[in-house]
Protein backbone atom coordinates (compact mmCIF):
# COMPACT_ATOMS: atom_id res chain seq x y z
CA UNK A 1 0.00 0.00 0.00
CA UNK A 2 2.85 2.22 0.31
CA UNK A 3 4.32 1.53 -1.95
CA UNK A 4 1.42 2.35 -4.71
CA UNK A 5 0.91 5.80 -2.58
CA UNK A 6 5.05 6.40 -3.28
CA UNK A 7 4.27 5.27 -6.99
CA UNK A 8 1.57 7.29 -7.45
CA UNK A 9 3.34 10.89 -5.79
CA UNK A 10 6.30 9.65 -8.07
CA UNK A 11 3.28 10.13 -11.32
CA UNK A 12 2.12 13.19 -9.42
CA UNK A 13 5.12 14.54 -9.17
CA UNK A 14 6.70 13.52 -13.09
CA UNK A 15 3.52 14.88 -14.51
CA UNK A 16 3.17 18.06 -12.62
CA UNK A 17 7.14 18.47 -13.90
CA UNK A 18 6.37 17.93 -17.60
CA UNK A 19 3.46 20.33 -17.38
CA UNK A 20 5.93 23.17 -15.38
CA UNK A 21 7.92 22.28 -18.21
CA UNK A 22 5.61 22.80 -21.19
CA UNK A 23 4.27 26.08 -19.75
CA UNK A 24 7.65 27.41 -19.59
CA UNK A 25 8.37 26.35 -23.21
CA UNK A 26 5.29 27.57 -24.06
CA UNK A 27 6.04 31.12 -22.73
CA UNK A 28 9.38 31.00 -24.08
CA UNK A 29 7.76 30.45 -27.58
CA UNK A 30 5.76 33.68 -26.86
CA UNK A 31 8.03 35.90 -25.43
CA UNK A 32 10.59 35.32 -28.34
CA UNK A 33 7.42 35.61 -30.97
CA UNK A 34 6.39 38.86 -28.97
CA UNK A 35 10.21 40.13 -29.69
CA UNK A 36 10.22 38.91 -33.35
CA UNK A 37 7.04 40.92 -34.04
CA UNK A 38 8.15 44.06 -31.82
CA UNK A 39 11.53 44.34 -33.73
CA UNK A 40 9.59 44.03 -37.36
CA UNK A 41 6.62 46.24 -36.44
CA UNK A 42 9.24 48.95 -34.97
CA UNK A 43 11.42 48.40 -38.30
CA UNK A 44 8.45 48.73 -40.77
CA UNK A 45 7.59 52.35 -38.89
CA UNK A 46 11.55 53.07 -39.96
CA UNK A 47 11.23 52.19 -43.40
CA UNK A 48 7.70 53.58 -43.83
CA UNK A 49 8.84 56.56 -42.39
CA UNK A 50 12.11 56.89 -44.59
CA UNK A 51 11.34 55.43 -47.72
CA UNK A 52 7.65 55.35 -48.19
CA UNK A 53 4.71 52.53 -48.38
CA UNK A 54 5.75 52.12 -52.39
CA UNK A 55 9.06 52.49 -52.25
CA UNK A 56 9.19 50.04 -49.50
CA UNK A 57 10.13 46.28 -49.32
CA UNK A 58 10.18 43.46 -47.12
CA UNK A 59 13.68 43.10 -47.38
CA UNK A 60 14.17 46.08 -46.15
CA UNK A 61 12.22 45.50 -43.11
CA UNK A 62 14.01 42.51 -42.30
CA UNK A 63 17.17 44.36 -42.91
CA UNK A 64 16.65 46.92 -40.60
CA UNK A 65 14.91 44.68 -37.87
CA UNK A 66 17.88 41.77 -38.11
CA UNK A 67 14.66 39.41 -37.96
CA UNK A 68 15.04 36.59 -40.56
CA UNK A 69 12.74 36.62 -43.66
CA UNK A 70 10.62 33.51 -42.45
CA UNK A 71 9.13 35.15 -39.18
CA UNK A 72 8.48 38.15 -41.21
CA UNK A 73 6.37 36.03 -43.62
CA UNK A 74 5.34 33.78 -40.75
CA UNK A 75 3.55 36.59 -38.78
CA UNK A 76 2.50 39.07 -41.31
CA UNK A 77 2.57 37.52 -45.19
CA UNK A 78 2.49 40.84 -46.68
CA UNK A 79 4.03 44.40 -46.46
CA UNK A 80 0.29 45.84 -46.44
CA UNK A 81 -0.73 43.48 -43.64
CA UNK A 82 1.91 45.20 -41.56
CA UNK A 83 1.12 48.66 -42.87
CA UNK A 84 -2.34 48.16 -42.12
CA UNK A 85 -1.50 46.55 -38.48
CA UNK A 86 0.37 49.80 -37.86
CA UNK A 87 -2.26 52.42 -38.71
CA UNK A 88 -4.64 50.33 -36.24
CA UNK A 89 -2.22 50.91 -33.82
CA UNK A 90 -1.69 54.91 -34.20
CA UNK A 91 -5.64 54.99 -34.97
CA UNK A 92 -6.85 53.25 -31.11
CA UNK A 93 -3.65 55.71 -29.76
CA UNK A 94 -5.36 58.47 -31.30
CA UNK A 95 -8.52 57.58 -30.21
CA UNK A 96 -7.63 57.50 -26.87
CA UNK A 97 -6.10 60.48 -26.64
CA UNK A 98 -9.05 62.09 -27.62
CA UNK A 99 -11.71 60.52 -25.38
CA UNK A 100 -8.93 61.36 -22.30
CA UNK A 101 -9.29 65.01 -23.62
CA UNK A 102 -13.01 65.61 -23.41
CA UNK A 103 -15.06 67.00 -20.58
CA UNK A 104 -18.96 66.35 -20.72
CA UNK A 105 -19.45 70.14 -20.36
CA UNK A 106 -17.42 70.99 -23.46
CA UNK A 107 -19.64 73.06 -26.39
CA UNK A 108 -18.99 72.52 -29.37
CA UNK A 109 -16.05 74.77 -30.38
CA UNK A 110 -14.08 73.71 -27.02
CA UNK A 111 -14.68 69.57 -27.84
CA UNK A 112 -13.17 70.66 -31.01
CA UNK A 113 -10.37 72.13 -29.81
CA UNK A 114 -9.54 69.93 -27.24
CA UNK A 115 -9.85 66.58 -29.93
CA UNK A 116 -7.72 68.59 -32.40
CA UNK A 117 -5.13 69.20 -29.69
CA UNK A 118 -4.73 65.79 -28.68
CA UNK A 119 -4.88 64.61 -31.95
CA UNK A 120 -1.95 66.70 -33.07
CA UNK A 121 -0.06 65.98 -29.48
CA UNK A 122 -0.10 63.06 -29.63
CA UNK A 123 0.71 62.36 -33.11
CA UNK A 124 4.10 64.65 -33.01
CA UNK A 125 4.68 62.44 -29.47
CA UNK A 126 5.90 59.46 -32.16
CA UNK A 127 8.64 59.58 -33.99
CA UNK A 128 8.87 60.04 -37.44
CA UNK A 129 4.28 60.34 -37.24
CA UNK A 130 4.66 64.01 -39.69
CA UNK A 131 6.86 61.80 -41.95
CA UNK A 132 4.83 58.26 -42.73
CA UNK A 133 1.72 60.32 -43.14
CA UNK A 134 3.20 62.85 -45.61
CA UNK A 135 4.94 60.26 -47.51
CA UNK A 136 2.02 58.01 -47.53
CA UNK A 137 -1.51 59.77 -47.28
CA UNK A 138 -3.07 58.55 -50.23
CA UNK A 139 -2.80 54.87 -48.70
CA UNK A 140 -3.68 56.36 -45.00
CA UNK A 141 -6.74 57.66 -47.02
CA UNK A 142 -7.54 54.62 -48.61
CA UNK A 143 -7.28 52.57 -45.63
CA UNK A 144 -8.35 55.11 -42.97
CA UNK A 145 -12.56 55.44 -43.30
CA UNK A 146 -13.07 50.97 -44.32
CA UNK A 147 -11.09 50.05 -41.05
CA UNK A 148 -13.55 49.29 -38.03
CA UNK A 149 -11.14 51.09 -35.16
CA UNK A 150 -12.02 54.19 -37.80
CA UNK A 151 -15.52 53.63 -37.32
CA UNK A 152 -15.23 53.36 -33.90
CA UNK A 153 -13.67 56.99 -33.30
CA UNK A 154 -16.38 58.54 -35.87
CA UNK A 155 -18.87 56.62 -33.55
CA UNK A 156 -17.29 58.53 -30.64
CA UNK A 157 -17.41 61.64 -32.47
CA UNK A 158 -21.38 61.60 -33.67
CA UNK A 159 -22.42 60.79 -30.19
CA UNK A 160 -20.23 63.60 -28.72
CA UNK A 161 -21.98 66.08 -31.64
CA UNK A 162 -25.31 65.26 -31.02
CA UNK A 163 -24.95 66.00 -27.09
CA UNK A 164 -23.19 69.62 -28.20
CA UNK A 165 -25.37 70.34 -31.43
CA UNK A 166 -28.88 69.65 -32.22
CA UNK A 167 -28.59 67.47 -34.91
CA UNK A 168 -30.95 64.68 -34.43
CA UNK A 169 -32.60 65.40 -37.51
CA UNK A 170 -29.85 64.98 -39.57
CA UNK A 171 -29.63 61.69 -41.38
CA UNK A 172 -27.14 58.63 -40.70
CA UNK A 173 -25.45 59.07 -44.09
CA UNK A 174 -25.04 63.16 -43.31
CA UNK A 175 -23.90 62.22 -40.20
CA UNK A 176 -21.34 59.97 -41.22
CA UNK A 177 -20.19 62.37 -43.75
CA UNK A 178 -19.68 65.28 -41.03
CA UNK A 179 -17.51 63.85 -38.76
CA UNK A 180 -15.64 62.27 -41.44
CA UNK A 181 -14.26 65.31 -42.95
CA UNK A 182 -13.69 66.53 -39.14
CA UNK A 183 -11.49 63.47 -39.11
CA UNK A 184 -9.92 64.45 -42.29
CA UNK A 185 -9.40 68.32 -41.05
CA UNK A 186 -7.26 66.86 -38.14
CA UNK A 187 -5.20 64.60 -41.02
CA UNK A 188 -4.71 67.63 -42.79
CA UNK A 189 -3.60 69.85 -39.55
CA UNK A 190 -0.91 67.06 -39.31
CA UNK A 191 0.41 67.28 -42.70
CA UNK A 192 0.24 71.34 -42.29
CA UNK A 193 2.32 70.77 -39.29
CA UNK A 194 4.79 68.70 -40.63
CA UNK A 195 5.53 71.09 -43.36
CA UNK A 196 6.04 73.63 -40.96
CA UNK A 197 7.14 72.71 -37.88
CA UNK A 198 7.85 76.05 -36.14
CA UNK A 199 3.78 76.44 -36.06
CA UNK A 200 2.22 76.34 -32.76
CA UNK A 201 0.45 73.14 -31.89
CA UNK A 202 -2.31 75.64 -30.25
CA UNK A 203 -2.93 77.67 -32.69
CA UNK A 204 -2.86 75.22 -35.58
CA UNK A 205 -5.83 73.13 -33.14
CA UNK A 206 -8.02 76.34 -32.68
CA UNK A 207 -7.71 77.11 -35.64
CA UNK A 208 -8.99 73.75 -37.56
CA UNK A 209 -11.67 73.19 -34.88
CA UNK A 210 -12.93 76.33 -35.62
CA UNK A 211 -13.25 75.48 -39.58
CA UNK A 212 -14.86 72.37 -38.35
CA UNK A 213 -17.45 73.75 -36.15
CA UNK A 214 -18.11 76.39 -38.75
CA UNK A 215 -18.67 73.37 -41.19
CA UNK A 216 -20.84 71.48 -38.87
CA UNK A 217 -23.10 74.37 -37.73
CA UNK A 218 -23.94 74.97 -41.89
CA UNK A 219 -24.28 71.23 -42.11
CA UNK A 220 -26.61 71.14 -39.31
CA UNK A 221 -28.95 74.07 -40.57
CA UNK A 222 -29.20 72.75 -44.27
CA UNK A 223 -30.43 69.76 -42.93
CA UNK A 224 -32.92 71.57 -40.67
Amino acid sequence: MARQQQDKLSEDSAAGAKKRGAYRASQKREMTKAFKQDALESAAWKVFSTLGFDAATIRDIVSVSTVSPGSFYNYYKTKDVIFDLLLIKIIQRVRSAILQSRCETDKLEEMLVRSHNAVLRELLSISGAPRFFELNQHHVRARLFSMPETSEMLDDLKKKLIQTVSMQHISPDRMNFIASTVLTTGLEALLYISHNPLMDIQDVADLSAKMSAASIRAASARGA
